[in-house]
Protein backbone atom coordinates (compact mmCIF):
# COMPACT_ATOMS: atom_id res chain seq x y z
CA UNK A 1 0.00 0.00 0.00
CA UNK A 2 2.89 2.85 0.80
CA UNK A 3 4.20 1.74 -2.40
CA UNK A 4 1.13 2.22 -4.11
CA UNK A 5 1.20 5.91 -2.62
CA UNK A 6 4.85 6.57 -3.46
CA UNK A 7 4.41 5.80 -7.14
CA UNK A 8 1.47 8.50 -7.17
CA UNK A 9 3.49 10.67 -5.77
CA UNK A 10 6.23 10.14 -8.30
CA UNK A 11 3.48 10.88 -10.92
CA UNK A 12 2.09 13.83 -9.33
CA UNK A 13 5.82 15.81 -9.05
CA UNK A 14 6.61 14.56 -12.47
CA UNK A 15 3.06 16.43 -13.72
CA UNK A 16 4.11 19.32 -11.61
CA UNK A 17 7.58 19.59 -12.88
CA UNK A 18 6.30 18.99 -16.67
CA UNK A 19 3.63 22.23 -16.36
CA UNK A 20 6.49 23.98 -14.56
CA UNK A 21 8.93 23.23 -17.85
CA UNK A 22 6.51 24.90 -20.17
CA UNK A 23 6.15 27.76 -18.90
CA UNK A 24 9.74 28.38 -18.12
CA UNK A 25 10.30 27.48 -21.94
CA UNK A 26 7.20 30.10 -22.64
CA UNK A 27 8.97 32.48 -20.69
CA UNK A 28 12.49 31.86 -22.43
CA UNK A 29 11.09 31.84 -25.54
CA UNK A 30 10.13 35.52 -24.88
CA UNK A 31 13.82 36.44 -23.76
CA UNK A 32 15.24 35.23 -26.82
CA UNK A 33 12.54 36.99 -29.10
CA UNK A 34 13.41 40.21 -27.43
CA UNK A 35 16.75 39.65 -27.55
CA UNK A 36 16.25 39.10 -31.13
CA UNK A 37 14.40 42.39 -31.99
CA UNK A 38 16.88 44.68 -29.76
CA UNK A 39 19.79 43.92 -32.39
CA UNK A 40 17.93 41.09 -35.26
CA UNK A 41 21.01 41.15 -37.35
CA UNK A 42 23.72 40.38 -34.21
CA UNK A 43 21.22 37.87 -32.57
CA UNK A 44 19.75 35.98 -35.36
CA UNK A 45 20.37 32.54 -33.76
CA UNK A 46 17.86 34.17 -30.50
CA UNK A 47 15.10 33.47 -33.31
CA UNK A 48 15.78 30.19 -34.09
CA UNK A 49 15.97 29.82 -30.48
CA UNK A 50 12.30 30.80 -29.66
CA UNK A 51 10.70 28.74 -31.90
CA UNK A 52 12.93 25.95 -30.60
CA UNK A 53 11.63 26.44 -27.04
CA UNK A 54 8.40 27.57 -28.63
CA UNK A 55 7.64 23.94 -29.74
CA UNK A 56 8.60 22.20 -26.29
CA UNK A 57 6.53 25.11 -24.24
CA UNK A 58 3.18 23.87 -26.37
CA UNK A 59 3.47 20.17 -25.04
CA UNK A 60 2.28 21.76 -21.80
CA UNK A 61 -1.52 21.92 -21.78
CA UNK A 62 -1.60 24.81 -19.33
CA UNK A 63 0.49 26.67 -22.00
CA UNK A 64 -1.71 25.69 -25.11
CA UNK A 65 -5.31 26.78 -23.09
CA UNK A 66 -3.57 30.30 -22.50
CA UNK A 67 -4.47 32.91 -24.56
CA UNK A 68 -1.42 35.12 -24.00
CA UNK A 69 0.70 31.75 -25.02
CA UNK A 70 -0.71 32.19 -28.15
CA UNK A 71 0.15 35.69 -28.36
CA UNK A 72 3.89 35.01 -27.58
CA UNK A 73 3.52 32.32 -30.65
CA UNK A 74 2.06 35.11 -33.01
CA UNK A 75 4.67 37.42 -31.72
CA UNK A 76 7.35 35.00 -32.71
CA UNK A 77 5.99 34.15 -35.82
CA UNK A 78 5.61 37.91 -37.05
CA UNK A 79 9.12 38.20 -36.53
CA UNK A 80 9.81 35.31 -38.49
CA UNK A 81 8.12 36.47 -41.14
CA UNK A 82 9.74 39.73 -41.06
CA UNK A 83 13.20 38.50 -40.92
CA UNK A 84 12.56 36.38 -43.64
CA UNK A 85 11.22 39.37 -46.07
CA UNK A 86 14.42 41.35 -44.24
CA UNK A 87 16.77 39.17 -46.25
CA UNK A 88 14.51 38.53 -49.42
CA UNK A 89 15.17 42.30 -50.01
CA UNK A 90 19.05 42.28 -49.05
CA UNK A 91 19.35 39.63 -51.15
CA UNK A 92 17.14 38.40 -53.98
CA UNK A 93 18.91 35.09 -54.02
CA UNK A 94 17.55 34.16 -50.40
CA UNK A 95 15.09 31.35 -50.27
CA UNK A 96 12.12 31.91 -47.93
CA UNK A 97 12.14 28.74 -45.36
CA UNK A 98 8.42 29.33 -43.62
CA UNK A 99 6.23 30.74 -46.56
CA UNK A 100 3.41 30.18 -44.08
CA UNK A 101 5.03 32.09 -41.32
CA UNK A 102 2.86 35.39 -41.88
CA UNK A 103 -0.06 33.25 -42.14
CA UNK A 104 0.31 31.17 -39.04
CA UNK A 105 1.16 34.77 -37.22
CA UNK A 106 -1.92 35.58 -38.04
CA UNK A 107 -3.71 32.09 -36.56
CA UNK A 108 -2.15 32.47 -33.59
CA UNK A 109 -3.09 36.27 -32.76
CA UNK A 110 -7.04 35.34 -34.17
CA UNK A 111 -6.93 32.36 -31.49
CA UNK A 112 -5.82 34.31 -28.79
CA UNK A 113 -8.17 36.94 -29.38
CA UNK A 114 -11.04 33.85 -29.61
CA UNK A 115 -9.53 32.52 -26.15
CA UNK A 116 -9.50 36.28 -24.61
CA UNK A 117 -13.26 36.25 -24.91
CA UNK A 118 -13.61 33.49 -22.20
CA UNK A 119 -10.64 35.13 -19.37
CA UNK A 120 -11.27 37.17 -16.58
CA UNK A 121 -11.38 40.86 -17.57
CA UNK A 122 -7.84 42.24 -16.53
CA UNK A 123 -6.45 39.33 -18.86
CA UNK A 124 -8.58 39.61 -21.94
CA UNK A 125 -7.70 43.53 -21.89
CA UNK A 126 -4.22 42.94 -22.08
CA UNK A 127 -4.43 40.29 -25.10
CA UNK A 128 -6.63 42.14 -26.76
CA UNK A 129 -3.96 45.00 -26.97
CA UNK A 130 -1.18 42.41 -27.81
CA UNK A 131 -3.40 41.03 -30.70
CA UNK A 132 -4.36 44.24 -31.95
CA UNK A 133 -0.42 45.15 -31.91
CA UNK A 134 0.09 42.03 -33.42
CA UNK A 135 -2.66 41.98 -36.42
CA UNK A 136 -1.49 45.44 -37.44
CA UNK A 137 1.72 44.56 -37.87
CA UNK A 138 1.33 41.37 -39.44
CA UNK A 139 -0.84 42.61 -41.99
CA UNK A 140 1.53 44.08 -44.71
CA UNK A 141 3.37 40.58 -44.33
CA UNK A 142 -0.14 38.43 -44.91
CA UNK A 143 0.14 41.10 -48.44
CA UNK A 144 4.13 40.31 -48.85
CA UNK A 145 3.56 36.40 -48.54
CA UNK A 146 0.63 36.49 -50.54
CA UNK A 147 2.37 37.70 -53.69
CA UNK A 148 4.90 35.66 -53.56
CA UNK A 149 3.09 32.26 -53.26
CA UNK A 150 0.48 34.04 -56.29
CA UNK A 151 4.05 34.79 -58.46
CA UNK A 152 4.93 31.03 -57.36
CA UNK A 153 1.79 29.89 -58.75
CA UNK A 154 0.46 28.77 -55.46
CA UNK A 155 -2.90 30.12 -55.88
CA UNK A 156 -5.04 28.21 -52.93
CA UNK A 157 -2.12 29.74 -50.20
CA UNK A 158 -2.21 33.43 -51.93
CA UNK A 159 -5.86 33.33 -51.95
CA UNK A 160 -5.41 32.32 -48.33
CA UNK A 161 -3.33 35.11 -47.24
CA UNK A 162 -5.10 37.72 -48.83
CA UNK A 163 -8.26 36.15 -47.14
CA UNK A 164 -7.01 36.72 -44.04
CA UNK A 165 -5.65 39.95 -44.47
CA UNK A 166 -9.80 40.42 -45.08
CA UNK A 167 -10.70 39.23 -41.83
CA UNK A 168 -8.42 40.42 -39.93
CA UNK A 169 -9.63 44.15 -41.41
CA UNK A 170 -13.21 43.04 -40.02
CA UNK A 171 -11.77 42.47 -36.73
CA UNK A 172 -9.93 45.50 -36.31
CA UNK A 173 -12.83 47.41 -37.68
CA UNK A 174 -15.22 45.65 -35.07
CA UNK A 175 -12.65 47.05 -32.24
CA UNK A 176 -12.47 49.93 -33.14
CA UNK A 177 -8.99 50.16 -34.89
CA UNK A 178 -7.19 51.16 -38.06
CA UNK A 179 -6.18 48.93 -40.58
CA UNK A 180 -4.03 49.24 -43.65
CA UNK A 181 -7.37 47.91 -45.80
CA UNK A 182 -9.30 51.34 -44.53
CA UNK A 183 -8.28 52.42 -48.02
CA UNK A 184 -11.00 51.52 -50.06
CA UNK A 185 -8.69 51.18 -53.00
CA UNK A 186 -6.53 48.51 -50.90
CA UNK A 187 -9.63 46.98 -49.47
CA UNK A 188 -10.98 46.58 -53.44
CA UNK A 189 -7.70 45.48 -54.95
CA UNK A 190 -8.13 42.87 -51.90
CA UNK A 191 -10.81 41.43 -52.58
CA UNK A 192 -10.38 41.57 -56.10
CA UNK A 193 -6.92 39.35 -55.81
CA UNK A 194 -9.10 36.89 -53.48
CA UNK A 195 -11.41 35.77 -56.26
CA UNK A 196 -8.73 35.66 -58.76
CA UNK A 197 -6.56 33.52 -56.70
CA UNK A 198 -9.66 31.19 -55.64
CA UNK A 199 -9.95 31.27 -59.20
CA UNK A 200 -7.67 30.26 -60.48
CA UNK A 201 -6.90 27.43 -57.63
CA UNK A 202 -10.24 26.14 -58.61
CA UNK A 203 -11.82 27.35 -55.56
CA UNK A 204 -15.05 28.64 -57.32
CA UNK A 205 -17.18 28.86 -54.22
CA UNK A 206 -15.05 31.03 -52.86
CA UNK A 207 -14.03 33.29 -55.80
CA UNK A 208 -17.35 33.78 -57.63
CA UNK A 209 -19.09 36.35 -54.55
CA UNK A 210 -15.69 37.72 -54.36
CA UNK A 211 -15.43 38.69 -58.34
CA UNK A 212 -19.17 39.03 -58.46
CA UNK A 213 -18.91 41.68 -55.62
CA UNK A 214 -16.44 43.57 -57.40
CA UNK A 215 -17.99 43.48 -60.98
CA UNK A 216 -21.00 45.04 -59.18
CA UNK A 217 -19.06 47.98 -57.83
CA UNK A 218 -17.87 48.40 -61.58
CA UNK A 219 -14.69 47.85 -62.93
CA UNK A 220 -12.14 48.88 -65.96
CA UNK A 221 -10.70 45.28 -65.93
CA UNK A 222 -11.78 43.04 -68.41
CA UNK A 223 -9.83 39.73 -66.57
CA UNK A 224 -12.51 40.12 -63.89
CA UNK A 225 -15.45 39.35 -66.84
CA UNK A 226 -12.96 36.68 -67.73
CA UNK A 227 -12.09 34.87 -64.72
CA UNK A 228 -16.14 35.16 -63.74
CA UNK A 229 -17.01 33.77 -66.93
CA UNK A 230 -14.99 31.03 -66.35
CA UNK A 231 -16.22 30.11 -62.80
CA UNK A 232 -19.68 30.42 -63.49
CA UNK A 233 -18.49 28.04 -66.12
CA UNK A 234 -16.83 25.64 -64.17
CA UNK A 235 -19.34 25.48 -61.68
CA UNK A 236 -22.24 24.46 -64.18
CA UNK A 237 -23.51 27.89 -64.24
CA UNK A 238 -24.64 28.01 -67.66
CA UNK A 239 -27.16 31.13 -67.99
CA UNK A 240 -24.68 33.38 -65.20
CA UNK A 241 -21.59 32.56 -67.54
CA UNK A 242 -23.45 33.23 -70.95
CA UNK A 243 -24.63 36.67 -68.96
CA UNK A 244 -21.41 37.46 -67.98
CA UNK A 245 -19.45 36.98 -70.77
CA UNK A 246 -22.02 39.04 -73.17
CA UNK A 247 -22.07 41.75 -70.72
CA UNK A 248 -17.68 41.77 -70.99
CA UNK A 249 -17.94 41.37 -74.73
CA UNK A 250 -20.09 44.46 -74.75
CA UNK A 251 -17.91 46.58 -72.62
CA UNK A 252 -14.47 44.89 -74.13
CA UNK A 253 -15.56 44.76 -77.35
CA UNK A 254 -11.41 44.79 -78.29
CA UNK A 255 -10.13 42.22 -75.40
CA UNK A 256 -8.75 39.12 -77.16
CA UNK A 257 -9.49 36.84 -73.96
CA UNK A 258 -13.44 37.83 -74.22
CA UNK A 259 -13.24 37.15 -78.08
CA UNK A 260 -11.70 33.83 -77.84
CA UNK A 261 -13.74 32.85 -75.15
CA UNK A 262 -16.93 34.05 -76.86
CA UNK A 263 -15.62 32.26 -79.96
CA UNK A 264 -15.23 28.77 -77.82
CA UNK A 265 -18.53 29.33 -76.64
CA UNK A 266 -19.81 29.44 -79.86
CA UNK A 267 -17.42 26.66 -80.94
CA UNK A 268 -18.98 24.01 -77.93
CA UNK A 269 -22.73 24.57 -79.22
CA UNK A 270 -21.57 24.83 -83.21
CA UNK A 271 -22.91 28.05 -83.25
CA UNK A 272 -20.12 30.26 -84.81
CA UNK A 273 -21.99 30.98 -87.41
CA UNK A 274 -24.17 33.31 -85.96
CA UNK A 275 -21.41 35.20 -84.55
CA UNK A 276 -19.34 35.53 -88.01
CA UNK A 277 -22.97 36.46 -89.35
CA UNK A 278 -23.51 39.39 -86.69
CA UNK A 279 -19.83 40.28 -87.73
CA UNK A 280 -20.14 40.46 -90.60
CA UNK A 281 -23.51 42.57 -90.52
CA UNK A 282 -21.70 44.88 -88.34
CA UNK A 283 -19.30 45.35 -90.85
CA UNK A 284 -21.69 45.82 -93.72
CA UNK A 285 -23.14 48.93 -91.70
CA UNK A 286 -19.38 49.97 -90.75
CA UNK A 287 -16.89 48.63 -93.86
CA UNK A 288 -13.86 50.99 -92.39
CA UNK A 289 -14.31 49.55 -88.56
CA UNK A 290 -10.75 47.99 -87.94
CA UNK A 291 -12.07 46.54 -84.75
CA UNK A 292 -14.77 44.77 -86.52
CA UNK A 293 -12.62 43.73 -89.51
CA UNK A 294 -9.76 42.20 -86.92
CA UNK A 295 -12.00 40.40 -84.67
CA UNK A 296 -13.62 38.27 -88.10
CA UNK A 297 -10.13 37.93 -88.58
CA UNK A 298 -9.30 36.37 -85.59
CA UNK A 299 -12.60 34.17 -85.89
CA UNK A 300 -11.82 32.45 -88.86
CA UNK A 301 -8.35 32.04 -87.44
CA UNK A 302 -9.29 29.88 -84.75
CA UNK A 303 -11.46 28.08 -87.25
CA UNK A 304 -9.02 27.13 -89.11
CA UNK A 305 -7.37 25.55 -86.55
CA UNK A 306 -10.35 24.05 -84.96
CA UNK A 307 -10.92 22.78 -88.25
CA UNK A 308 -7.49 21.67 -88.85
CA UNK A 309 -7.78 19.40 -85.29
CA UNK A 310 -10.47 17.62 -86.52
CA UNK A 311 -8.77 16.82 -90.20
CA UNK A 312 -10.44 19.01 -92.61
CA UNK A 313 -8.27 20.40 -94.34
CA UNK A 314 -10.52 21.72 -96.86
CA UNK A 315 -12.12 23.81 -94.42
CA UNK A 316 -9.20 24.74 -92.43
CA UNK A 317 -7.77 25.94 -95.88
CA UNK A 318 -11.07 28.13 -96.39
CA UNK A 319 -11.05 29.57 -93.10
CA UNK A 320 -7.35 30.48 -93.17
CA UNK A 321 -7.36 32.37 -96.41
CA UNK A 322 -10.75 34.22 -95.23
CA UNK A 323 -8.78 35.07 -92.16
CA UNK A 324 -5.93 36.55 -93.96
CA UNK A 325 -8.33 38.18 -96.16
CA UNK A 326 -9.79 39.93 -92.91
CA UNK A 327 -6.25 40.81 -91.48
CA UNK A 328 -4.73 42.17 -94.55
CA UNK A 329 -7.89 44.13 -94.98
CA UNK A 330 -7.16 45.52 -91.29
CA UNK A 331 -3.57 46.14 -91.72
CA UNK A 332 -4.17 48.46 -95.15
CA UNK A 333 -6.03 50.96 -92.60
CA UNK A 334 -3.42 50.31 -89.63
CA UNK A 335 0.23 48.88 -90.70
CA UNK A 336 1.82 49.93 -87.76
CA UNK A 337 -0.66 48.07 -85.40
CA UNK A 338 1.27 45.11 -83.38
CA UNK A 339 -1.83 43.09 -82.94
CA UNK A 340 -2.49 43.19 -86.67
CA UNK A 341 1.01 42.25 -87.70
CA UNK A 342 1.54 39.58 -84.68
CA UNK A 343 -1.86 38.16 -85.42
CA UNK A 344 -1.23 37.98 -89.65
CA UNK A 345 2.06 36.49 -88.76
CA UNK A 346 0.73 34.29 -86.55
CA UNK A 347 -1.71 32.85 -88.82
CA UNK A 348 0.98 31.98 -91.35
CA UNK A 349 3.02 30.05 -88.53
CA UNK A 350 0.50 28.18 -87.58
CA UNK A 351 -0.86 26.90 -90.91
CA UNK A 352 2.81 26.30 -91.45
CA UNK A 353 2.40 23.85 -88.28
CA UNK A 354 -0.53 22.12 -89.96
CA UNK A 355 1.93 20.11 -92.55
CA UNK A 356 4.27 18.74 -89.19
CA UNK A 357 2.89 15.28 -89.29
CA UNK A 358 2.79 14.80 -92.89
CA UNK A 359 6.34 15.41 -93.02
CA UNK A 360 6.80 13.17 -89.45
CA UNK A 361 4.77 10.27 -91.69
CA UNK A 362 6.94 11.05 -94.65
CA UNK A 363 10.34 10.58 -92.77
CA UNK A 364 11.13 7.61 -92.89
CA UNK A 365 10.02 6.68 -96.53
CA UNK A 366 13.21 7.03 -98.47
CA UNK A 367 11.62 5.69 -101.67
CA UNK A 368 11.68 7.95 -105.14
CA UNK A 369 7.89 8.46 -105.01
CA UNK A 370 8.12 9.20 -100.98
CA UNK A 371 11.06 11.50 -100.91
CA UNK A 372 9.13 13.45 -103.44
CA UNK A 373 6.19 14.01 -101.21
CA UNK A 374 8.33 14.96 -98.90
CA UNK A 375 10.12 17.13 -100.15
CA UNK A 376 6.91 19.32 -101.66
CA UNK A 377 5.45 18.67 -98.38
CA UNK A 378 8.76 20.47 -97.10
CA UNK A 379 8.72 23.05 -99.84
CA UNK A 380 4.60 24.56 -98.97
CA UNK A 381 5.28 24.30 -95.59
CA UNK A 382 8.72 27.07 -96.19
CA UNK A 383 6.77 29.03 -98.15
CA UNK A 384 3.96 29.97 -95.11
CA UNK A 385 6.81 30.33 -92.94
CA UNK A 386 7.99 32.70 -95.69
CA UNK A 387 4.70 34.40 -95.41
CA UNK A 388 4.94 34.94 -92.00
CA UNK A 389 8.51 36.54 -91.90
CA UNK A 390 7.85 39.84 -92.73
CA UNK A 391 5.04 40.28 -90.15
CA UNK A 392 6.81 39.30 -87.22
CA UNK A 393 9.79 41.73 -88.28
CA UNK A 394 7.15 44.22 -88.92
CA UNK A 395 5.68 43.60 -85.08
CA UNK A 396 9.29 43.31 -83.72
CA UNK A 397 10.20 46.56 -85.14
CA UNK A 398 6.77 48.30 -83.28
CA UNK A 399 7.52 46.03 -79.73
CA UNK A 400 10.69 44.60 -79.23
CA UNK A 401 10.09 42.78 -76.36
CA UNK A 402 7.43 40.52 -76.98
CA UNK A 403 8.54 37.27 -76.21
CA UNK A 404 6.16 35.30 -78.40
CA UNK A 405 7.19 37.65 -81.43
CA UNK A 406 10.91 36.56 -80.80
CA UNK A 407 10.17 32.97 -80.44
CA UNK A 408 8.67 32.95 -83.73
CA UNK A 409 11.54 34.75 -85.57
CA UNK A 410 14.01 32.30 -83.74
CA UNK A 411 12.14 29.36 -84.95
CA UNK A 412 11.56 30.40 -88.70
CA UNK A 413 15.40 31.48 -89.11
CA UNK A 414 16.66 28.62 -88.04
CA UNK A 415 13.92 26.55 -90.43
CA UNK A 416 15.91 28.58 -92.82
CA UNK A 417 19.41 27.60 -91.98
CA UNK A 418 20.34 30.87 -90.54
CA UNK A 419 21.50 29.70 -87.36
CA UNK A 420 23.05 33.14 -86.95
CA UNK A 421 19.97 35.13 -87.21
CA UNK A 422 18.16 32.37 -84.96
CA UNK A 423 20.87 32.92 -82.07
CA UNK A 424 20.18 36.19 -81.86
CA UNK A 425 16.97 36.35 -81.43
CA UNK A 426 17.74 33.65 -79.20
CA UNK A 427 20.00 35.76 -77.11
CA UNK A 428 17.04 38.23 -77.30
CA UNK A 429 15.08 36.32 -75.29
CA UNK A 430 17.40 35.26 -72.61
CA UNK A 431 18.25 38.79 -71.60
CA UNK A 432 14.24 39.53 -71.39
CA UNK A 433 14.24 36.68 -68.81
Amino acid sequence: MRKTILGLLMILIGATMAFGQGEKDLKNASKALAKYNKDPFSNAAELEKAQSLLMSAFEDEEVLNSAKSWVTRGDIFKSLAESQTNSKLLNPEYEIGEKMAAQMAAEYYLKANEMAKTADSKTAKKVNKSVVSGLKKVEGQLNNYGILLYQENDYAGSQKHFQTELTIYDLLRAKGESSRLDDETLHDEKEYFVGIAASLAENYDVAIPFLAKQLEKGTDESLLYQFLYEAYLKSGMDDKATETLQAGRAKFPDDANLLFSEINYFLKRGELDKMTANLESALAKEPNNVSVITTLGQVYDQLSIAADAEGDNAKSLENYNKAANYYGDALNKNADNFDLNYSMGALHYNRAATFTDDLNKLSDDFTSTGVKKYDAIKAEMASYFDKALPYFLKADSINGKDKNTLIALKEILARKDDFAGSDGYKKRLESLD
